[in-house]
Formats: structure tokens, C-alpha cells, sequence
């Protein structure tokens, strides 16, 4: 694992559960519930602080997510900030938020900015996939309106990156996803969708084994084309580091992600991370951290890299280890299973070797005797 990696605690703070949209592909959202309290948020912040200490973290990475975080106001993160630097003598605390981008304005906008927030905008690329799944309460498609604020981000001085998600509709059109994004002028992060809330609503869009590999392969093809205005594209670019370092960036290639990860839901309870939405580890109120990462769950998690011995031969076992325990989890109702999308990593992670072998045969050609 890389050294910056293994100096980053990971916090994702969900500061409401709710949403104000209704997307197809949401295995989170609800319609109710109040904001994060400021004792549960101290609670939060103070424990990772006294965690990451002592494990010798030197960063605290709080990840804003939800629900849709916006909605706990932005008093709630002036609070939040507040606290953090408050305890600036530890770790020092880096801030990300993911947002539909629906509920920014200019005093959202110039605080993130002052704040140095970085923040992932929900678009998934052009109208066409957007607004099939990214739709409000009665139907309609949000595009326009993220659109409209990401203007307004941009005319407050507050860049902002991209967050798109990877469905069946994805397919083929890993040019245009690409391009749209080079217009945009940012950076972008793909994801392949995983089951959702609404499972017969969702069902036929999700992404058969190796679509996403194939996606990923495409979209590499338009990055490495690419001679001006490339931009980033993860996780591509993650991938890429982890083979020529031979060590993994994601953490949903890490041999575990339990001690480096937690997240915590409004009322304090405590999962491994946003997206073990049932898999309660304890609460932030009750436990230091130590004792929630002694969980029974978290016990397998630790040694599921070690009983994944079906991977342990293959050619990519050291930048891959099984994948995330949630997919398997996900699409097996097992987190001890492999990755669903193992085929997937196979495809990209052998694509990328090839490519990076051509590179090396290329130059040793031209520096040849």
C-alpha cells in the first residue's frame, strides 16, 4: 500500500440520511430524519482525532456524504469546521463532499472555497443517462439543474470535480462520457452501479459481469488518446498508480479496509463505511473506535483477504486482493465472497499492463543500439 495511504483516516459523515432526490439507482435514501446533532458530530470528530493519534495517522480524511449533505445547512458546517480546526494539534483534517449540487448557493459556494472543501458533483454526464436516473420525487430529470449550479459554482471561484455512475445504458458510449466531461474542463470518477432500494426498478440497469471492465477499457482508449486538455479520470488513474507501484489506492483494493475507514450516521451509529447501511459496528456515543473495529464483522473483514485463496495465484492479487467486501455483499449477500467485479478488474488491470509493456518496448526500441 502506498505511504500517503496508509497516513489517511478515512471519516464519512452522513450529517442527514434524507434526499431531495429520488434516484433509480439510490441504496440509501429515505424521506425522514433529522440532522446530526452537534454532540454526535464532536463525538464523531474528537473520537477519530483520538483514534488517528494513536495509530499514528498524520491525516483525517472526513468524507461529507448522505442523503443528500447539503441539507443539514450550512450553519451545521460551519459548526463541523469549526470543531475540526479546533482540533488541528492532531492529524490535520481534509474535507470532501459529495452533493447533487441542487441546494448550492453563493454563501454555499464562497465557504467551501474559503474552506478548501472539495467537492464531487453528482452528474452522470450528459442528459440522455442523467436524467434517467437522476430524477426528482415526481419524475423529472435534474440535469438542467446541476448544470445551472455548477455556473454558479464557477462564478464563485469554486471548482468542483464529478461523480458518475456506470450503468447498462453506459455502455458504448464511453466517448461521449468522456468527451462531455472535457467540456466541463474537470476531472471525473466513474462507479458501476450496485443493487439498489428498489430492486425491480433498478434490476435493468445493472451491469453485467465484465460490462464494466469493458467500460473501463474504453475509457482508457479515450484517455490515453487524448494529446490536449486531458483530464483526470479515476479510478483509472488510481489503477494506474497501483500497477507501477505495485501497491493499491483504492480502498476497495486494499487487503482490508477495516481500522483505516468509518462511517457514521446521524444518530452516531458507526459502519464500516457508508455503504454497510445495516451492518451496525456499535456508536460513536458508546465506543472508542478500537472497540468498534473489534466488531465480529469487522473480525472476518480483516482476514478476508487471507481465506480469498482462489485469488491469492492471480497475476493481479497484489493491486486487486479480492475487491470490496461490500460488492460481495451486495450482489452475494456474503462480504467474504470476491468481488462481483473481479472479471471486471482483470480486464482493466491486464489492459493497463499491455499498455504500459508497449510503452516500455517502445522507448527501449528508440534507445536501442
Amino acid at each position: 500500500m502506498g505511504s500517503d495511504a496508509n497516513k489517511t483516516f478515512t471519516l464519512i459523515l452522513e450529517p442527514v440520511k434524507r434526499c431531495n432526490l429520488r434516484c433509480v439507482y439510490c441504496y440509501s435514501h429515505t424521506t425522514s430524519g433529522g440532522v446530526m446533532s452537534r454532540r454526535t458530530l464532536q463525538a464523531a470528530l474528537e473520537s477519530a482525532a483520538r483514534y488517528a493519534e494513536r495509530q499514528g495517522f498524520t491525516q483525517i480524511h472526513i468524507l461529507w456524504h448522505g442523503g443528500e449533505p447539503l441539507l443539514a445547512g450550512l450553519e451545521f458546517f460551519r459548526q463541523a469546521t469549526k470543531l475540526a480546526a479546533d482540533l488541528s494539534s492532531g492529524p490535520c483534517f481534509q474535507h470532501f463532499l459529495q452533493t447533487n449540487g441542487l441546494l448550492l448557493d453563493r454563501d454555499f459556494c464562497m465557504f467551501f472555497r474559503e474552506q478548501n472543501f472539495q467537492i464531487g458533483l453528482s452528474l452522470d454526464a450528459f442528459p440522455a443517462l442523467h436524467d434517467a436516473m437522476r430524477v426528482s420525487a415526481d419524475g423529472r430529470g435534474s440535469h438542467k439543474l446541476v448544470l445551472d449550479k455548477l455556473r454558479l459554482a464557477e462564478e464563485n471561484g469554486l471548482r468542483v470535480g464529478f461523480n458518475a455512475v456506470v450503468t447498462r445504458m453506459s455502455l458504448g458510449r464511453e466517448k461521449e462520457i468522456y468527451r462531455y466531461f472535457q467540456s466541463l474542463g474537470s476531472g471525473f470518477r466513474v462507479n458501476p452501479m450496485i443493487p439498489a432500494m428498489n430492486p425491480a426498478s433498478a434490476a435493468p440497469f445493472l451491469l453485467r459481469q465484465g460490462e464494466y471492465g469493458v467500460f473501463l477499457c474504453r475509457l482508457l482508449e479515450e484517455w490515453i488518446d487524448t494529446e490536449v486538455r486531458r483530464i483526470p479520470v479515476s479510478p483509472l488513474d488510481l489503477y494506474l498508480k497501483a500497477i507501477l507501484e505495485n501497491a493499491p489506492y483504492e480502498c476497495q483494493q486494499r487487503p482490508t479496509c477495516v481500522g483505516s475507514h468509518l462511517g457514521v450516521k446521524p444518530s452516531g451509529d458507526a459502519v464500516l463505511c457508508s455503504r454497510f447501511e445495516t451492518h451496525i459496528l456499535g456508536n460513536v456515543h458508546d465506543m472508542a473506535l478500537e472497540m468498534l473495529f473489534a466488531s465480529p464483522l469487522c473480525d472476518n473483514i480483516r482476514r478476508r483477504a487471507e481465506v480469498l485463496t482462489g485469488c491469492h495465484s492471480c497475476v493481479h492479487w497484489s493491486v486487486c486482493h479480492g475487491g470490496c467486501p461490500h460488492n460481495a455483499l451486495a450482489f452475494y449477500q456474503d462480504p467474504m465472497a470476491k468481488d462481483y467485479f473481479c472479471k471486471d478488474y482483470q480486464l482493466i488491470f491486464g489492459r493497463m499492463h499491455r499498455a504500459l509493456t508497449g510503452l516500455i518496448e517502445e522507448k527501449s526500441g528508440q534507445n536501442g543500439p
